[in-house]
């Protein structure tokens, strides 16, 4: 079983900035996002999706592209747990310093959904894996790896973060009884 989020390149890579402009109801802008924004538009903030997270950094896109973004020190300090720090898929309200292209985060829009787990080790905390997101993808072969529990596991974490989830079966030329499997799901 795989679940896809976005790809982040490791944080040695560079990372090339865009200069073109984008239309942000390709990418997800709503009016329940809109009407949340609204306070902010008045004021003179802009507002950027996440697009990639890194532990300090983000890129963002925006009506003028991609961006490179951090947080306000006022958010940071703000912040008790990871959850409260933006993620891959967020909106958010930003500054823009257009001659640097660089952007500051100042807050984040209300998520409509959430794709989370627990963090790794001993700490019990949320990890936000993604955000916003409407469609869930969950692919498993029909080889040996097949596993019903495992999707029955996954289609009840899709439909808690509030996305819709989608069950895709390949590897459909694998031998076995592909009838019987498909049944189980």
């Amino acid at each position: 079983m795989k679940v896809f989020s976005s790809v982040q390149p490791c944080a040695k890579q560079a990372v090339h900035i865009e200069e073109t402009s984008m239309n942000l109801d390709y990418l997800g802008w709503s009016d329940v996002f809109a009407h949340s924004f609204e306070p902010y538009r008045q004021q003179g903030f802009h507002v950027g999706r996440v697009a990639i997270e890194y532990r300090n950094t983000y890129i963002l896109y925006t009506e003028n592209g991609e961006l490179s973004a951090e947080v306000t020190g006022k958010l940071r300090h703000r912040a008790s747990q990871a959850q409260d720090f933006p993620a891959v898929g967020d909106w958010v309200v930003i500054s823009v310093r257009e001659s640097e292209r660089q952007a500051t985060i100042h807050k984040i829009l209300p998520r409509k959904s959430k794709f989370s787990r627990k963090t790794v080790g001993s700490k019990i905390e949320e990890q936000i894996v993604a955000t916003n997101i409407d469609t869930v993808f969950l692919v498993s072969g029909l080889d040996g790896d097949f596993n019903p529990r495992r999707i029955e596991r996954y289609l009840i974490l899709a439909w808690e973060s509030g996305a819709n989830p989608v069950i895709v079966l390949n590897k459909l030329d694998s031998r076995g009884d592909k009838r019987a499997k498909v049944l189980a799901v």
